[in-house]
């Protein structure tokens, strides 16, 4: 099958359990697969070497310098970004061929991508009914869209909002390994948002922390469809909460300090 004009870039740290499926579901796709490691002690680039010679180092300064420089290393314009633990089932890869088989001027500047929540005792990457499910775009045209340098925020930024389209098909997201990993991960993104906050001068309150991380666990348990994961979902939801006032307790902290 054909390889496409479009280049792959992940970024990982440590990913020697998932990062060879992610791999595997791209390696037809493109003859550009570019890897960001921000210093994996683990078998993760022994891996990706067996991918891709484009492995490039750059030590950890927060997701949207990782990913702007991610995609500074691709060869192509047209560019799919996915994080080391997200596989591209055959639905959504046969929807990327079909569209890069458009002339140019009849495609997006940026596409939707669905990324379908695996839960950590699950037993198969296949997306289950009512599944937690975030979509957000991924797939895009670097010169008119793109990723901005948010130590926090790694969002794909379109210069003309309205010029983006839905692509189809599910990823598999398996972005929990363990509750404790899941814990280690979110403690990480508090200290980002916290300093964020301090450095923009926001100041959480008393109300905030009483009424956020309750109303958050509402959110991820019933909008984002947690309750479907039967008691997996509910620990997720109740970590997810229990973050929200971790990054305000940090945040006090900073501003004593």
């Amino acid at each position: 099958m054909s390889k496409l004009p479009l280049s792959v870039f992940i970024i990982c740290f440590n990913e020697e359990d998932r990062i060879g499926q992610v791999l595997e579901a791209v390696k037809d796709l493109t003859d550009d697969i570019v890897i960001v490691d921000s210093g994996s002690t683990d078998r993760t680039l022994d891996i990706a070497k067996a991918y891709t010679d484009r492995i490039f180092h750059k030590n950890w300064q927060g997701y949207g310098p990782q990913k702007v420089f991610g995609q500074e290393q691709c060869k192509y314009d047209w560019i799919l970004n996915l994080d080391a633990d997200e596989i591209l089932l055959d639905d959504v890869k046969t929807n990327i061929r079909t569209l890069m088989q458009r002339d140019e001027a009849h495609r997006k500047a940026a596409y939707k991508l669905r990324f379908c929540q695996i839960g950590i005792l699950a037993k198969s990457i296949k997306p289950k009914a009512f599944c937690p499910v975030n979509i957000t775009p991924r797939l895009y045209d670097r010169r008119r869209a793109g990723f901005k340098d948010s130590a926090v925020h790694d969002k794909v930024v379109i210069h003309d909002v309205t010029d983006f389209g839905d692509i189809g098909g599910d990823i598999a997201h398996i972005s929990y390994k363990s509750y404790s990993q899941l814990w280690d991960k979110t403690r990480s993104y508090c200290e980002l948002q916290a300093e964020d906050w301090v450095r923009k001068g926001k100041r959480p309150g008393v109300l905030q922390l009483i009424f956020d991380p309750p109303l958050f666990f509402l959110k991820q348990y019933f909008l984002r469809r947690f309750c479907f994961m039967g008691v997996d979902g509910f620990i997720i939801s109740i970590i997810l909460a229990a973050s929200r006032a971790l990054r305000i307790g940090l945040t006090f902290e900073k501003l004593k300090s």
